[in-house]
């Protein structure tokens, strides 16, 4: 609820201060790093078409540990942001994007074996009884989100918004672990959050072109 609450002090200054002409971004390419709400982080791109912004979200982790298979992953995210306040220094944007996730079963099976030793079970035994399958998971999202520019070619950016979980197995591809919402489960389902686990968890930074 923090993260809201900045957002919406944001939002308050923008709407009570003097009106400005508005930073021109149409056609402006931008990189920097961002994570989504429903947990893909990694490098994201942004394109300005007018008052829209096109945007993805990927990332990729990877570790072979020196007598066991590798263990990997792969998350990304696409969407699009209408910024309907526009000032010099600030947009201000809703939108709705898609994410995806997938981990591979060496690295699930990794994640089990780690449950099964903190509740007590000998690390041996954990590792030959959870092999481990790999998953996918998806998510839906409707972000508020804040971006602050500090010059023509760089920005910060602050969100808030819905997070629709799709869960199709316990083990989860994006896993969530505020421990603050409903949907940071374990289990198989459907769900939604409004809000974030945290003030920054959501921050991100791009520098345009």
């Amino acid at each position: 609820m923090m993260r809201l609450g900045v957002v919406g002090i944001l939002l308050s200054c923008l709407l009570v201060g003097t009106a400005a002409d508005a930073r021109d971004m149409n056609g402006k390419f931008g990189i920097g790093y961002s994570q989504t709400l429903g947990g893909v982080s990694g490098i994201q791109l942004k394109y300005y078409v007018q008052d829209f912004v096109i945007e993805g979200t990927f990332g990729f982790d990877l570790f072979k540990p020196s007598s066991l298979d590798v263990r990997t992953g792969v998350k990304g995210s696409v969407g699009v942001v209408y910024n309907f306040a526009r000032f010099e220094i600030a947009n201000l944007g809703v939108g709705v994007r898609a994410d995806i996730g997938w981990r591979n079963g060496a690295s699930v099976g990794a994640s089990l074996a780690k449950a099964c030793v903190d509740a007590g079970g000998v690390a041996a035994d954990c590792q030959k009884n959870n092999p481990g399958s790999s998953v996918w998971q998806f998510n839906v999202e409707i972000p508020l989100i804040a971006e602050l520019y500090f010059t023509d070619h760089f920005a910060v950016n602050l969100s808030t918004g819905v997070l629709f979980t799709i869960a199709t197995s316990r083990n989860k591809a994006l896993p969530q672990s505020t421990g603050q919402q409903a949907t940071d489960s374990t289990e198989e389902g459907f769900g939604f959050s409004f809000g974030g686990g945290s003030l920054f968890g959501s921050a991100g930074f791009s520098v345009y072109f």
